[in-house]
């Protein structure tokens, strides 16, 4: 096992000595995931490969801890403990699987942070663009097929008991899109919501992604891959819009200042004036579009506000009653429909693991954001621009598997170019 504290303290190489971490068991993750996804495969297959990681990491004992790895197993271990609140079977179940898709992220980011001779920065953004591309021909299909669910293998294997449960029922038989009929509204809203369970976490996807999707485009030296990359962007609206989603969007404009913003500083003209003129356009593209309007209507009806309003609160309360270990998962509020300690996945951790775990993963978190805020380059800077949103889009919305293993793996991109030595190939 080797420590770097520092990148200024190690001895900088021209080439990259093989650490024998193969890169398939984890680009398989990216790449098979909407594979994975139509199978109900998701985190069973995602679990395998990172057992798969942690043998390679063990056999080859090549463990890299950068600033921030001790703080994320501390994170982890941590959580173990809060099973003893677990008051039924189901919640147990749930703390299990949470549990498993903490365990696979953390794997994933160590694997990412080691195995740098065969994981190379361009070969996660390739991955992860095309877990973009995916995220917008599942919304697209959404809209098309709005009524349309999966039956995934593994879902049609397990008993009714418990896929009777709503949050599993639409985890191994994912609609396309959530159909939401408030009262009084005047029409249905169909939001996107596939390869994910829910729409909101379509669109923290689409937050995260799309500035991955950005550096893809600035290393590419196919025309044709750039080209279909800007016919996503235009494809995106769409369902984006559709969606209605205000922390969307309020995401991708976040993103876009901050690093026009960052470039402005640098002297980067040509970039500046691109990205401000794109974004001008497509702001004027969507609210002419009846984006507003659209937004206006659905918190007309739905009355998310409030209850977001009622349910944090509550779970500040309750948390304050097991300030430690917290609940171990989410449990059902007191006044509202939904559960405390959702609604934001900084109030589930806050209700399943008390303060000290919420405290343990924004250490990590907003310590990583604030390490690599220099980050040198385009692209770098583009992916420093996810861990910002990030910072952001967790007090609003949940996290599935797939938006904390990219906040992981680019914040392993950032950390290692930070802290470990070596040239950076963007090529391709």
């Amino acid at each position: 096992m080797s420590v770097v504290l520092d990148r200024e303290e190690v001895d900088t190489e021209t080439s990259r000595p093989d650490d024998g971490l193969p890169g398939w068991p984890l680009l398989a993750m990216l790449w098979g995931f909407p594979v994975f996804w139509a199978l109900g495969l998701t985190v069973i297959a995602a679990a395998a490969l990172a057992v798969v990681m942690l043998s390679y990491l063990a056999h080859y004992k090549n463990v890299v801890i950068v600033p921030g790895v001790l703080v994320l197993t501390a994170f982890l271990v941590w959580v173990v403990p809060t099973a003893v609140m677990i008051d039924s079977g189901p919640r147990m179940m749930g703390f299990v699987y949470r549990f498993v898709i903490l365990v696979v992220v953390v794997t994933a980011f160590v694997y990412a942070v080691s195995a740098r001779s065969h994981i190379t920065r361009l070969s996660l953004v390739k991955g992860l663009t095309f877990l973009w591309f995916v995220t917008i021909v599942g919304g697209t299909l959404g809209l098309l097929f709005p009524e349309v669910r999966l039956s995934t293998p593994v879902g049609m294997l397990l008993p009714h008991g418990l896929t009777s449960n709503p949050y599993v029922h639409d985890l191994f038989f994912p609609p396309l899109a959530e159909v939401q009929n408030p009262p009084g509204s005047p029409a249905p809203f169909v939001r996107p919501s596939a390869p994910f369970p829910y729409a909101n976490s379509w669109g923290v996807a689409l937050v995260l992604l799309t500035p991955v999707a950005v550096a893809r485009f600035l290393t590419a030296r196919s025309w044709w891959l750039r080209g279909a990359i800007v016919a996503g962007a235009v494809l995106m609206v769409v369902p984006a819009m559709a969606s209605s989603n205000r922390g969307m969007f309020a995401g991708l404009v976040v993103v876009a200042v901050y690093v026009v913003v960052r470039l402005a500083l640098r002297d980067r003209a040509a970039p500046v004036i691109t990205i401000s003129v794109l974004g001008l356009i497509g702001a004027i593209a969507l609210i002419g579009n009846g984006l507003l309007t659209q937004i206006a209507t659905r918190q007309q009806f739905g009355g998310s506000n409030d209850v977001r309003l009622g349910l944090y609160g509550e779970t500040i309360q309750r948390t304050l009653r097991s300030p430690l270990l917290g609940y171990g998962a989410p449990r059902p509020s007191l006044v509202h429909e939904y559960s405390v300690g959702t609604q934001g996945y900084v109030w589930m951790l806050m209700f399943s693991f008390g303060f000290v775990g919420l405290g343990l993963f924004l250490w990590f978190l907003w310590g990583t954001t604030l390490r690599t805020w220099r980050a040198p380059g385009d692209v770098n800077l583009l992916l420093h621009s996810v861990l910002v949103a990030a910072c952001g889009l967790v007090m609003v919305y949940g996290l599935d598997i797939m938006q904390l293993l990219t906040i992981m793996l680019v914040a392993a991109m950032l950390l290692r170019e930070r802290y470990l030595p070596g040239p950076v190939v963007d090529g391709g």
